[in-house]
């Protein structure tokens, strides 16, 4: 069985699910960081192609959200090239909380 590194934005993970296999995905909270990528090493690469091609429409995949790699240096790559990206669950700067916001009386 083949292996690949899978780097995933979102803050708590991701459980990937294909054909009944199941495995979960570290995410941008976890001990191994890249670039805001949480890092899961060892996953099955056909069950993540599989999984990334059968998501290709989800925003979390066509956005860059959810990488795959096949070497550490390919891994660190990846997630620098993606490291301003926003995965839309960022917390709220609270100086400039955002449209249609207002900041809260001190």
């Amino acid at each position: 069985m083949a292996t690949v590194i899978v780097g995933c934005k979102l803050p708590h993970g991701l459980q990937v699910n294909l054909g009944g296999v199941k495995v979960v995905l570290r995410g941008a909270n976890s001990s191994r960081i890249l670039g805001g990528f949480g890092i899961t090493r060892d996953v099955d690469k056909d069950l993540i192609e599989g999984w990334l091609k059968a998501e290709a429409k989800n925003p979390i995949v066509a956005n860059g959200m959810v990488f795959i790699a096949t070497t550490d240096r390919e891994a660190d790559k990846a997630a620098s090239e993606r490291e301003g990206e926003k995965s839309g669950f960022e917390g709220i700067d609270p100086k400039k909380p955002g449209k249609d916001l207002k900041k809260a009386d001190d």
